[in-house]
This record gives C-alpha cells, sequence and structure tokens, in this order.
C-alpha cells in the first residue's frame, strides 16, 4: 500500500516560506497563497511519502479541468473524460512512468481534488460517476489552489533530497465567473513558478465564446503555453488532451526547457 504525505495548515504555511528562501516563490506570491490557505490547498498538498519515490527524481503533473455547465451544454464530458484517460495512458506508457505522481482537480463553482499525489497506476479515471458537468466557472481560484499545493509538495520532496519538475494543467471551456481572486494574482504566482525555472504551465481553452488568448495571458501563461481550440467539440477535446499528453511527457523527460518563455505546447 503506498503511504501518503499529509502536511497540515501550518506545516504548508512553513513548506511556503521554505520556498521562497529557496527562490520559487517571491515574499509578495508567498503571502497571497499563505493568507489564503484553505482546505482544498491542504489537501492538494498530500502525496506519496518520499521513502517510497524509487525515482531519482520526480515530475508532479497537476490537472485542473472545467467542469462547469457549459461543458455538459456543449456535449463535450464524455471527451473529458477519454481525454483525461488518454494523458494518463500516456504517462503509464512512457519510460519516466515510475517518476510520475498525477494529482487531479475539477472545478465549477465547486472544486474537488480527486486525489492530490499519487502514482499513475493509483490515479483516478473520469467517468459518469465522478465527473459531472455543472455550475459557474471558478478558473483564477483554482489555478492559484492548485499552484500552491504543487509548491508545497513540491517543497516537502525538496526537503527530503528529491528533485522536482512541475507540471501545472489547465483545461476550460469558459472565462472566470465568480472566483474571488482576481486574474493578476494569478499572472504574479504564475511569473514566479516560472522564473523558478521548476515549472511548466499549459492552458488549452476550447471554443469561440471567449478570447482564451487574452484571459490565459492575463494569467500569467506563455504564449508557447496556450492552445485554443476554438471549435469546442468532442474531436477537438480529444486532439487537445493527446498534445497535453505529448507536451507533458516530454516535460516528464526533460526535454522542454522551463523558464518564462517556456513553450510547453511548442516542437
Amino acid at each position: 500500500m503506498t503511504r501518503t504525505l499529509n502536511p497540515n495548515a501550518p506545516t504548508v504555511a512553513a513548506l511556503f516560506g521554505r520556498a521562497a528562501d529557496a527562490g520559487t516563490l517571491s515574499a509578495q506570491s508567498q503571502s497571497l497563497i499563505a493568507g489564503d490557505l484553505g482546505p482544498l490547498v491542504i489537501a492538494g498538498a498530500a502525496g506519496m511519502h518520499s521513502d517510497d519515490i524509487v525515482a531519482s527524481d520526480v515530475t508532479l503533473v497537476t490537472l485542473c479541468v472545467d467542469a462547469s455547465s457549459s461543458i455538459g451544454a456543449a456535449g463535450l464530458e464524455d471527451a473529458v473524460r477519454e481525454g483525461q484517460k488518454s494523458l494518463l495512458q500516456a504517462f503509464a506508457g512512457s519510460r519516466e512512468k515510475d517518476a510520475v505522481l498525477v494529482a487531479l482537480w475539477t472545478f465549477s463553482h465547486d472544486v474537488t481534488v480527486h486525489h492530490s499525489y499519487v502514482p499513475v497506476d493509483d490515479a483516478v479515471r473520469l467517468d459518469g460517476r465522478n465527473y459531472q458537468a455543472g455550475g459557474t466557472t471558478h478558473l483564477y481560484d483554482t489555478f492559484c489552489d492548485a499552484a500552491a499545493a504543487n509548491v508545497a509538495y513540491a517543497q516537502l520532496l525538496r526537503d527530503a533530497g528529491t528533485p522536482v519538475r512541475s507540471v501545472l494543467v489547465v483545461v476550460t471551456d469558459g472565462e472566470d465567473v465568480g472566483s474571488r481572486r482576481p486574474a493578476r494574482t494569478c499572472r504574479k504566482l504564475a511569473t514566479d513558478l516560472l522564473k523558478s525555472e521548476q515549472f511548466h504551465l499549459g492552458f488549452v481553452g476550447v471554443g469561440n465564446a471567449t478570447d482564451f488568448t487574452k484571459v490565459a495571458t492575463e494569467m500569467g501563461f506563455p504564449p508557447g503555453s496556450i492552445l485554443v481550440q476554438k471549435d469546442a467539440t468532442p474531436t477537438t477535446l480529444r486532439q487537445a488532451f493527446a498534445m497535453v499528453s505529448r507536451s507533458a511527457v516530454r516535460a516528464s523527460q526533460g526535454r522542454i526547457q522551463p523558464g518564462p518563455q517556456a513553450s510547453f505546447f511548442g516542437p
């Protein structure tokens, strides 16, 4: 049985402090996320016990998938489920499989951490029982909380001597509706994470009702890390997940250079 590290709120706050000391976060970003430390971040910051990790280095993959009502209205639920499964299959078939830990978040006005960082074989596969669309799109809040959780668990592993790279991908079909935090908070956090050269960020926007390039840019995603599929169809969403899969595997192999000008979806 896989053992889990479950840091509590004071521990997570301390991890943010050490991440700031290490240069992953600026003092401003540390203050922003530590000052808004809720149960989602604490749940998301858990993960496989460092003593049970056999790989010499680890890639933490955080997938944040829109589950708002527009996904259902567009008939995209099954495509999301299939796409998420294909992402896991891509990791399962890669030589880096044992070095990848996956966290899964879905979001509408309600955010669900299906699991924090677990081996690929233990990851939840989305289906009709655990993924049903409904509600509005808390995009900004989800990004900030998921990124904060990734920072905390990554720092926990680094403290134990394990080198870590991180990948965070957001898949959405709409702009933010209802988040407490503004886009500029996402942008500050994204800027710090990319500057640390420890993070890869990817943004997938599906549909033509929103200017996703503008949304993602305002959140701090570099141009080469933004993928827009203007046709909101099951086929285009599956294609988007396929591109995420390829890029995430390449990132886990160290074949995508991190940094502020990184191109997650580049050649």
